[in-house]
């Protein structure tokens, strides 16, 4: 029900095999490329397990470009995203 963050996913997605995470779990906050459901719906996560083994063309795309996602997490990335962030508000600051 709770998972604050989620290396799971992950390393699946690092494995090249498709997710399916929860919304409310920390992890579906960073990733664009992983099937997410809401815990507590039973049918929809029923439908994403289908819906990956029914059409393998989905499941290659969510693998493929999860690979590509999750190769592409690193904290530097992200500490240049948080840095930009500040940069603009200490440069609209100024602006005011």
């Amino acid at each position: 029900v709770s998972e604050p963050f989620g290396i799971s996913p992950l390393e699946a997605m690092r494995s090249n095999v498709p997710v399916i995470i929860s919304k409310q779990s920390g992890v579906a906050e960073v990733l664009d490329y992983a099937v997410k459901v809401d815990y507590w719906d039973v049918d929809a996560m029923a439908d994403a397990m289908y819906g990956l083994v029914k059409y393998p063309a989905l499941a290659g795309m969510f693998a493929a470009k999860g690979l590509e996602e999750v190769t592409n997490l690193k904290w530097n990335n992200v500490a240049a995203k948080i840095r930009t962030v500040y940069e603009e508000v200490i440069e609209e600051t100024k602006n005011q």
